[in-house]
């Protein structure tokens, strides 16, 4: 029952995740709205990088809130059905997502690193807004996947040592 508990635990952080994403998003929308009407070429190279951030944080934000409920649910379901193989499952799918993470943490860090160097030797003020765009979307990328990380590898440590017990 610990593991439900847990499962429970992370399913709800990563929902909250996705709730508080999708307010982010709002939020972005109406910086886009009001903010980018404006004649600055610094603001108007921002605007895509932005775009694909708000769309980022409406989309996947939406598709926390939803796809946890069910997929709590349906691993609760298995878990009565048969516990030892839906505990071996997740922390099979626990492992891949961890190593899935680590991957992409290291590839937005290296394009924010990217950006800043290429933000010092532009000259342009449409591309300086640009490579700043980019780094706001780089960030919130690599905030969204360290919040997600952390999450899991909390929970799927403590799965791991009550399967270890069990």
């Amino acid at each position: 029952m610990e593991f439900l508990q847990e499962l429970s635990i992370w399913t709800k952080g990563d929902a909250l995740q996705g709730k508080i994403m999708v307010g982010i998003g709002l939020i972005l929308v109406l910086c886009l709205l009001f903010g980018f009407k404006y004649e600055n070429p610094l603001l108007k190279g921002m605007f895509i990088p932005i775009c694909l951030l708000t769309a980022a944080s409406l989309g996947y934000g939406s598709f926390l809130t939803y796809s946890r409920a069910k997929h709590l649910n349906t691993v609760t379901e298995q878990y009565r059905h048969n516990p030892k193989e839906t505990v071996k499952m997740a922390l099979g799918k626990a492992q891949s997502d961890h190593k899935i993470y680590i991957i992409l943490k290291i590839v937005w860090s290296a394009l924010l690193i990217l950006s800043v160097l290429i933000f010092l030797f532009t000259v342009k003020e449409y591309y300086k807004g640009l490579i700043l765009g980019l780094f706001c979307l780089f960030v919130g990328f690599l905030l969204i996947e360290t919040f997600l990380h952390s999450r899991l590898t909390h929970c799927f440590e403590n799965v791991s040592r009550l399967d270890k017990v069990n």
